[in-house]
């Protein structure tokens, strides 16, 4: 029977129950015993705890009912249980006492987590029977895992010592953000987000108000990123209400800050499909960007334009949208040249917009002309010059769309010219109108 002294949870053969104080007679209770033991030889387990029950209700005094129904339990890992029949069958052996009970409760506390408690019992055991070689053995085991979440706690307390240090006051904070933004770069960029939260609460608890709104800032991008609108919502109105309280609309830098946090903020809003709030989103950065003066044309005023217009465009305001669309890539042109990057995007927005109201010829040239400047320039150019697109995965996306939605545009294009001279003199422009669905389109980050 010494297998029953084994460790594993789960025993490779069935546990042998003890005959130890049986008196051998045909009683009822021996009789439960034996049933009992015959189930625990057909790994029968819960039939064999069944039989024990019995046999201790009949005569609850007796220590080998209850060693045997601990070892059951344990066969079936119910540890709670084991623990407690061990623990009644040592105690009715404190007269006889036996090495099988004492290996029983230490197991089942040790299986339990409690390897403090397994080892007070284990130490009982071993003053009886100090070469019992399961006893030994059973205490190897929980003096290993006893040295092991001793480890882990002070492991445990230097982190938290260590977390301590590094959020003590702005500097801490900003430390925090910085290797956030490390993170991000590396392409790490969700586990960027426990550090975030870590900075804003040591800004917080230091009254470093700018040091917050920088660590929220970078949250609410890496959250744009990984398209948790609702997230980045809630993140984007923070910053929103803290700029608005913090900078001073006098200040060049600070206002254009305040209106990418709007732009952000109305990015966020029309993922998470409401679009009437980021629509006010949108014409409150561009305020901000042109300081309440329509003819100023800056990089970030076409970009929040070009973004409006998807708004709009989701709206099924195909016409506003292409209106604003078009100043945006005016703009952007005005500034940038013809052939830099981001002017493919711009070309898109122009080009779904026409696509919505039905106008293919032009929507046409609008795509090929996106296509032709992402052509002009290698991956990386790209990514360089396009930074609200984050990766080339997302890049090679993207151009695929385009390819895409214009073999979609001509496929149309080629059916409304066969049916012209048909019946219906309007298919063509039902056609184009009928294809136009929006496509998100990620903007500027």
């Amino acid at each position: 029977m010494s297998h029953i002294f084994g460790c594993k949870q789960t025993p490779p053969t069935p546990p042998t129950t003890s005959d130890e104080e049986s008196s051998g007679s045909t009683s009822d209770a021996e009789m439960k015993k034996k049933k009992g033991n015959r189930a625990m030889g057909k790994k029968k387990y819960p039939k064999a705890v069944k039989y024990y029950t019995k046999a201790i209700k009949i005569d609850p005094e007796n220590a080998t009912y209850h060693l045997n129904r601990a070892i059951a339990n344990a066969a079936l890992e119910l540890w709670k249980d084991a623990e407690a029949d061990a623990a009644n069958a040592v105690e009715l052996q404190e007269d006889q006492p036996s090495s099988k009970g004492h290996f029983q409760l230490a197991r089942a506390r040790f299986r339990r987590g409690r390897c403090r408690e397994a080892r007070e019992a284990l130490k009982m055991g071993l003053a009886r029977f100090p070469t019992e070689p399961a006893l030994l053995k059973l205490g190897r085991e929980i003096d290993a895992a006893v040295q092991a979440l001793e480890q882990r706690r002070v492991q445990e307390e230097e982190a938290e010592q260590q977390r301590l240090q590094r959020s003590a006051g702005p500097s801490g904070a900003k430390a925090l953000t910085d290797q956030a933004r490390a993170l991000v770069t590396a392409g790490n960029v969700e586990s960027a987000l426990p550090l975030l939260a870590e900075a804003r609460s040591a800004a917080r608890a230091a009254g470093a108000k700018r040091e917050e709104i920088n660590a929220a800032s970078l949250q609410g991008k890496v959250e744009l990123r990984l398209r948790r609108w609702a997230d980045a919502v809630s993140t984007w109105e923070v910053v929103v209400g803290m700029e608005t309280e913090e900078f001073s609309m006098d200040v060049a830098e600070e206002r254009e800050a305040l209106s990418n946090a709007q732009n952000n903020l109305g990015i966020a809003l029309k993922n998470a499909q409401r679009l009437d709030k980021a629509g006010t989103a949108f014409n409150e950065a561009y305020r901000l960007s042109t300081n309440g003066d329509d003819k100023v044309a800056t990089y970030q005023a076409a970009q929040i334009l070009q973004n409006a217009s998807q708004c709009l465009l989701a709206q099924g305001k195909a016409q506003e949208a292409r209106s604003l669309s078009a100043r945006a890539l005016e703009i952007a042109q005005r500034i940038l040249g013809e052939n830099h990057a981001s002017l493919a995007l711009a070309n898109l927005a122009l080009a779904r917009c026409l696509r919505a109201e039905g106008q293919l010829r032009p929507a046409v040239t609008a795509y090929a002309k996106t296509l032709e400047i992402f052509a002009q320039k290698t991956s990386e150019e790209c990514l360089a010059e396009i930074p609200e697109v984050p990766s080339r995965e997302r890049l090679d996306q993207l151009q695929g769309q385009v390819k895409a939605e214009l073999a979609q545009l001509l496929a149309i294009a080629e059916q409304a010219k066969a049916n012209m001279g048909s019946a219906s003199a309007t298919s063509d422009g039902a056609a184009a109108t009928g294809s136009g669905g929006y496509v998100e389109h990620s903007p500027a980050a």
